[in-house]
């Protein structure tokens, strides 16, 4: 074998070696995103999974049962015991959360609410805040704004809510 093609293949290896190197690099660095974007280190954000709510209307004096999930990505989902029941039926709550402090997060969460004849007349937005008292323990605040169903020209409808809440754990039989 001669000089000139082995320097060849040694450049080769070096070449693939490094493109490897590169690529764990950005795959490592596309993995860990996500959690140090919610300033975990790595970590799941503590509000993650599924809470069972206790949700208290203050100006109404109504309190009732309510799923609120957190996802990893920023998104919240909800629903409650009276979602059909009002009238008006409401849609499922859609929303998104981030944290904005130690223990504590904010989310905006939002809902259409339909006609008798199951039009969307108005879409209400729910800006909330939570703290986490334990690990599986929650508190918090809102206020709800009733917008268009396009979610814009938004009026504070003065109706606090607060919250109470505990983790959801997984089980088995």
């Amino acid at each position: 074998m001669s000089i000139a093609l082995l320097g060849i293949k040694t450049d080769m290896k070096r070449r693939v070696g490094a493109l490897v190197l590169a690529a764990a690099a950005l795959a490592f660095g596309y993995l860990s995103q996500p959690a140090s974007a919610q300033g975990d280190s790595g970590r799941r954000a503590r509000i993650e999974g599924t809470w069972i709510m206790q949700v208290h209307r203050v100006t109404q004096n109504l309190t009732f049962t309510a799923l609120q999930s957190f996802t990893a990505g920023g998104v919240t989902l909800a629903t409650g015991t009276v979602d059909r029941t009002p009238p008006p039926p409401i849609s499922p709550l859609y929303g998104t959360w981030k944290r904005i402090g130690e223990n504590n997060y904010a989310t905006s969460l939002s809902f259409f609410i339909f006609d008798g004849a199951g039009n969307a007349v108005a879409m209400l937005q729910n800006y909330e805040t939570f703290h986490l008292n334990a690990y599986d323990d929650i508190v918090g605040t809102g206020e709800a704004y009733l917008c268009d169903p396009n979610g814009d020209n938004c009026v504070n409808i003065n109706s606090p809510i607060t919250f109470t809440g505990r983790l959801m754990n997984a089980q088995h039989p």
